[in-house]
């Protein structure tokens, strides 16, 4: 696994200070503190690792898997900024983490848990950040199965390319989107067939092109009028 580091101290400073990451602890982590980068396709995370780091993603996509009894590995989430990892590890040492891998190239900032664990854990500004992120991140997962199971797969992939285009362009493994979408590869592969005779997207070398962004976005949209509603 190659990690790049920042190119200096300035762009370390900048990074951290675009992020607010410094206003979460009440002791000064820098010490501890380091920004990395990974390509598309490196492991951020192997289920092996004793992980004694916590990762901060602030750039790019990552996807979270996880491992079955019979060893095959499924696809969980997609992750995009602000998300928190190593949490759990941090409060169970001997935790075994999930496998995390950069769907794009991702920046991280990380924390080295090694020499701070101690305070991290007596930090109530730290506990609180924890908190409000791990809750976050609960309700962005329930919204998104609430949404599957109740919103047609049309919609679903919608918002799926939505979230995961880059330069309007979704280059995920289909198996993949079909795992994220709770749906069968041959399902996926009908209803790229409709979205693509409708000129609403096409098929490209690196995976799918939005054509029609007004139809995608009408299509996510509509899973989000029960939020708007909620609101009034």
């Amino acid at each position: 696994m190659k990690l790049k580091s920042a190119k200096s101290p300035e762009a370390t400073d900048r990074i951290l200070k675009e992020n607010g990451f410094l206003l979460h602890f009440s002791f000064d982590i820098r010490p501890y503190l380091r920004v990395t980068e990974y390509e598309k396709g490196e492991y951020i995370i192997r289920n092996t690792d004793q992980l004694t780091r916590i990762l901060y993603l602030v750039r790019g996509t990552a996807k979270l898997y996880g491992f079955h009894k019979n060893g095959r590995q499924s696809l969980i989430n997609f992750f995009t900024p602000p998300s928190f990892f190593g949490v759990p590890e941090l409060f169970e040492e001997n935790k075994r983490p999930f496998p995390i891998v950069a769907q794009t190239k991702c920046r991280f900032i990380e924390v080295d848990t090694r020499g701070c664990r101690a305070a991290l854990l007596q930090d109530a500004q730290f506990l609180r950040f924890c908190c409000s992120m791990a809750l976050k991140q609960n309700v962005a997962q329930n919204h998104r199965y609430m949404c599957l199971t109740a919103y047609p797969s049309r919609n679903n992939l919608a918002a799926c390319l939505l979230l995961l285009q880059n330069d309007g362009v979704l280059s995920v493994k289909y198996t993949e989107i079909a795992e994220y979408l709770t749906i069968s590869y041959r399902h996926l592969m009908q209803l790229i067939s409709e979205l693509c005779e409708e000129r609403i997207l096409e098929r490209v070398p690196k995976g799918l092109r939005i054509l029609d962004w007004e139809q995608v976005r009408a299509l996510a949209d509509e899973m989000r009028e029960d939020d708007h509603g909620a609101g009034n």
